[in-house]
């Protein structure tokens, strides 16, 4: 989960990629980094719903594409942040296996058309908010990048309470309107959780260094909140959070 260069309204996440330069200190600052794919992910694959070359966009640490690579799948990941394409390539280095990781911007995936059989954003469309403008234009870049019958996963930020936590993220009627707008056929759209580690320290660090331009920081106060209250209770402050899943297949 990344920024793309020049949209507005989002957090720097290449600030925070640089400010955890060191594989210790980066479950501290990047809470959706667990070490590894996350388990909702790791069940597309052994379901058999990943086929031909995958595509991980916003791959950060690149968790998620090693482990497709891992399991025999040409994969490429790629994000905004040259911090976090460095780490991903140190981590894949660390794994023995080979993933095309690329600085690239996603809203536009200029020279990767007509390439992709899988597609599985984990964690990055909710990145651009409400702004189903920009939404759009990465869902049909998305198109151009895939093969006829390509599938879509995604895994996003929803509004529905999983053990007293519960995110201001994406109604469930955005992905009614934005992907058949884009190309993709809604398949299906359900509710699942992802896992974070999310201290209260790791929220003060992301409300105050992360989002004094974007939306994000107003957004997180009621989970900190909520956090405050949960987070004796949790171990090792790990916590689900709501999550979108959605099944969606290229329109051709």
């Amino acid at each position: 989960m990344s920024r793309e260069p020049n949209h507005n309204d989002q957090p720097d996440f290449e600030a925070l990629y640089r400010e955890a330069s060191s594989e210790q200190g980066a479950p501290a600052l990047i809470p959706w980094d667990i070490g590894g794919p996350q388990p909702v992910v790791q069940q597309l694959v052994a379901y058999g719903a990943v086929r031909g070359e995958v595509l991980d966009p916003g791959t950060g640490p690149g968790h998620h594409a090693i482990y497709y690579a891992s399991k025999g799948y040409s994969t490429t990941g790629i994000d905004a942040s040259p911090s976090a394409i460095e780490r991903a390539k140190r981590n894949a280095e660390r794994a023995g296996v080979t993933v095309d990781f690329e600085v690239a911007d996603a809203t536009k995936l200029e020279g990767l058309e007509d390439r992709f059989d899988t597609v599985i954003d984990s964690a990055f469309y909710h990145v651009f908010l409400d702004d189903e403008e920009i939404q759009t234009r990465y869902l049909q870049a998305l198109h151009r990048a895939t093969r006829p019958g390509a599938r879509l996963f995604m895994f996003e930020f929803g509004r529905h309470n999983v053990n007293g936590l519960q995110l201001e993220g994406l109604p469930a009627e955005n992905f009614d309107r934005v992907l058949p707008a884009a190309g993709w056929r809604l398949d299906h759209l359900g509710t699942t959780t992802y896992q974070g580690n999310f201290s209260p320290e790791t929220f003060t660090y992301m409300t105050k260094e992360m989002s004094d331009d974007s939306g994000w920081a107003d957004r997180m106060k009621p989970m900190l909140e909520q956090l405050q209250i949960i987070g004796p209770l949790l171990k090792n402050n790990r916590v689900h959070l709501p999550v979108w899943a959605v099944t969606a297949t290229r329109l051709d």
